[in-house]
């Protein structure tokens, strides 16, 4: 695991600690001085703890620096990572002042530098396309006391009792692969400005906002957007349009009632919808997928598109049917027998942003725990380098030799983990690094499943 992580920052973000050091420090003037506790530690060493407590999985700040003060553990981190380790006290100082704007940059960075390796161009859906999901999520329950400084920020909930409390969401853009890699590209914050909470912010204006940026960071690259029923909506489709990118748009029962009453119109007629039937099997049932489309719906000046799969299983043994699912979405490409398929597929992956949600929650991303509790630029930053750290287990998770070797042990993925932190705790690393140094002489690659 040490080996091949070591692999992916060799490989793909061997600049990483230049980035890091290239981040405005804002340790100056009376910002100096409140960060008194960090100045003896370059921007790097600061940032770079907190991407490595992502990286292992560590519950909190405390945990980690309750490793770091092993010395072994200290030691190695020394030797893997070429740095001094500090203590996460001295990072958070640093996360309140320092740009969430700049450390986006370097978020977006790696992302592109993957993109121009083309390291995800196999894993895609359609050739020319690189599909995004955006969805939102709530992360932190601030309760009824709340820190001012979050509290000018937080979304408020009023029950029917007029209790009051304030929460906190978020939305993300995830690129999703055939493969089941999820990869974290960039968040924006649903969140109030100076508690005006006649008219709150939501997930739809953010998503406006985290289309702009995402074309800003990504000019060039081909997207298809993938959303859940709440986006099926005109602002989807201007924004698509105005941007050159495609979308899939699940597409429920009540959404949009002017195209559903044209599309159930046409499914009634013959020849309305056009057809096709695919099968295919697995190790347990034979899998039949009836497909139903309809071209150029009229909406708002728009023309979209319905797609419709019924799939049904079958038990391979006993031939008895077992499960039916149905799945429907809206879509500005054009559908023929050739690539249904390939859309259906590719609308249905949309679920992979809430495994990686449960990932970030449950399995250890720590996604609920308050890093920082009282300053909100700092809960942002520590935001980001958990994406960063998720970036790099993804691409160890899916490299080849991991995928093996996981499936050779039984272990999970998160019980691998733990087996490192253990391993940093109690051994040393010494022999791994120097023959991760003489291995790294001859030009080296990751090769991903």
């Amino acid at each position: 695991m040490l080996w091949n992580t070591k692999k992916v920052l060799q490989c793909h973000f061997p600049d990483l600690p230049a980035k890091l050091n290239g981040l405005t420090d804002p340790r100056n003037g009376e910002a100096y001085l409140y960060c008194v506790r960090s100045t003896r530690y370059s921007v790097q060493e600061l940032v770079m703890p907190a991407i490595v407590l992502f990286i292992l999985g560590c519950k909190s700040r405390n945990d980690f620096n309750i490793k770091a003060n092993e010395e072994k553990f200290h030691e190695n981190y020394r030797r893997l990572f070429g740095l001094d380790l500090p203590h996460l006290d001295s990072t958070n100082d640093l996360f309140e002042l320092l740009s969430v704007e700049e450390m986006e940059v370097v978020r977006c960075y790696l992302i592109s530098l993957l993109i121009e390796k083309r390291v995800f161009h196999r894993f895609r859906f359609f050739k020319q396309f690189s599909h995004i999901a955006i969805d939102g999520t709530g992360i932190y329950n601030w309760g009824e006391n709340i820190p001012e400084n979050i509290g000018n920020h937080a979304l408020k909930r009023e029950s029917k009792n007029g209790k009051v409390t304030y929460y906190t969401l978020v939305l993300e853009v995830v690129m999703v692969c055939k493969n089941g890699m999820t990869i974290p590209i960039m968040t924006e914050w649903i969140s109030n400005e100076n508690q005006l909470y006649d008219k709150q912010d939501c997930e739809i204006n953010a998503f406006k906002r985290i289309a702009i940026r995402l074309k800003e960071h990504f000019p060039r690259l081909g997207v298809c957007i993938l959303v859940d029923g709440l986006y099926a909506n005109v602002s989807l489709m201007n924004i698509c349009e105005e941007y050159q990118w495609k979308y899939t748009c699940v597409f429920k029962d009540g959404n949009l009632p002017s195209v559903w009453a044209e599309v159930n119109s046409l499914l009634s007629l013959s020849g309305g919808a056009s057809s096709s039937v695919q099968n295919s099997v697995d190790a347990a049932y034979w899998i039949k997928h009836n497909f139903r489309w309809i071209n150029n719906l009229e909406y708002q000046k728009h023309k979209t598109h319905w797609v419709e799969c019924i799939q049904e299983k079958s038990n391979r043994e006993t031939g008895k049917k077992c499960d039916d699912n149905r799945f429907v979405f809206l879509t500005n490409m054009v559908i023929n027998k050739e690539n249904v398929a390939d859309i259906i597929m590719a609308g249905r992956a949309r679920w992979l942003i809430e495994d990686h949600f449960n990932t970030q929650k449950n399995r250890g991303g720590n996604l609920y725990h308050k890093f920082s509790r009282s300053n909100f630029n700092a809960i942002k930053n520590w935001h980001n380098t958990r994406q960063i750290a998720f970036l790099i287990r993804e691409l160890v998770k899916h490299s080849a030799e991991i995928k093996e070797h996981i499936k050779s042990k039984g272990l999970t993925w998160q019980a691998m983990w733990e087996i490192v932190v253990g391993y940093l705790y109690y051994c040393f690393v010494g022999e791994l690094v120097e023959a991760f140094e003489v291995w790294c002489k001859t030009p080296r690659q990751v090769r991903l499943e």
